[in-house]
Parts: C-alpha cells; structure tokens; sequence
C-alpha cells in the first residue's frame, strides 16, 4: 500500500520517487544500525517514502525549475513539509500519523537552525532526525539539474566537516554515529 500511495504521491516528479526509493534503504540501515525496534524501523522506512508527498502542492514552475531557487522560489519550496504532513494527517492512521511527523520535520535541525518550526534536539522525534541524515545524504549524492552528484567521499565530509550550507551540529550525533559506523553500507546502494 505504501508503496503504491509513494507512486501516486509522485508521478509527476519521479526523481522525486527516486531519492524517495533510496531514502527507504538510506533510513533503514541507519534506524537498524540503531538498533531501533523493528517498528520504529518500519516507521521510518515509511516516512522515508512519503516524505517528500508535500511537493505535489509546490508549482510545477518551482518544482521543476533548472538551476537554483530564487529566494521567493525556495520560501515557497520551503512549505511542502507543511503541506506533506497535512496531506497525510488526512489518513487518520496510526502509521500515517507518524510519517506525517516526518514530513513535516525532515527539515529541522537538531541545532535549532532548520524549518519550518524551527525545532532543536530531542523535540524533533527520532524517526524525522534519521531521515533529516538521509535525506541531507542523498541529495548531496543525487545528480540535480543544477549540481552533480557528489561522491561517498565528499557527502561524508560535508555532513561530518560543513559547508557553506550545513555543519554537522544540524544532526543527532547518535544518528551520524549510525552513518560513520554503516557508511560502508550505505555506499554500497549508490552503485
């Protein structure tokens, strides 16, 4: 059923579905690494796959734009975790609920420094703060119409040393411990 609700959810963008695809397999080894119990594992898988299902409300102007954001572009690009967890509060079911929370907080920062609420540390709940690493992961490995994609390497370096846009403050350090213990894994499902 997930799987089908992610196909709907983004068949107009499929990279979308894509990095989407990965982060399933990205959140699941660092929840495992963990050693979550089983059904926060699968919660996480969950929100992983629907994380993004906020975009289908972004225009298409927006959503599909080569090249950076403008910064009105990227205020609007900046609601669809709003706009995912709304959608999937609709379902009113208990999985859903929590894959709602993970829409709406792949974006905050354990720093305090992330959107849309703006939330730091512990307030942000354990599933949305694994994806928050694989999402950050995947998009600097991802190739996007406006950068290519990076090796294992360099992600690993950004996400553990920042950049101009990130500084490993903005994570859980219990997950980057995940990360930097599987990341041999975690490479492995890029090839």
């Amino acid at each position: 059923m997930a799987q089908l609700i992610a196909q709907v959810a983004h068949a107009r963008d499929g990279q979308t579905l894509e990095h989407s695809t990965r982060m399933v397999e990205v959140g699941g080894v660092l929840a495992e690494a963990m050693a979550l119990p089983v059904s926060t594992v699968e919660a996480i898988k969950l929100g992983a796959l629907l994380h993004d299902i906020g975009k289908n409300a972004i225009p298409d102007t927006v959503l599909f734009k080569h090249g950076r954001l403008d910064p009105e572009e990227r205020r609007i690009m900046a609601l669809h975790p709003q706009q995912g967890h709304d959608m999937l509060r609709l379902a009113q079911h208990p999985m859903l609920d929590a894959a709602a929370d993970i829409a709406l907080s792949h974006h905050e920062n354990y720093n305090g420094s992330g959107y849309p609420r703006g939330l730091a540390g512990e307030t942000i709940t354990l599933p949305a703060r694994v994806v928050a690493v694989a999402d950050v992961y995947d998009a600097l490995r991802a190739i996007r119409s406006y950068k290519p994609g990076l090796s294992h390497e360099q992600a690993m370096r950004i996400i553990t040393g920042g950049d101009d846009r990130t500084t490993p403050d903005c994570f859980d350090p219990a997950v980057l411990a995940a990360l930097e213990k599987r990341q041999v894994a975690i490479q492995a499902l890029y090839r």
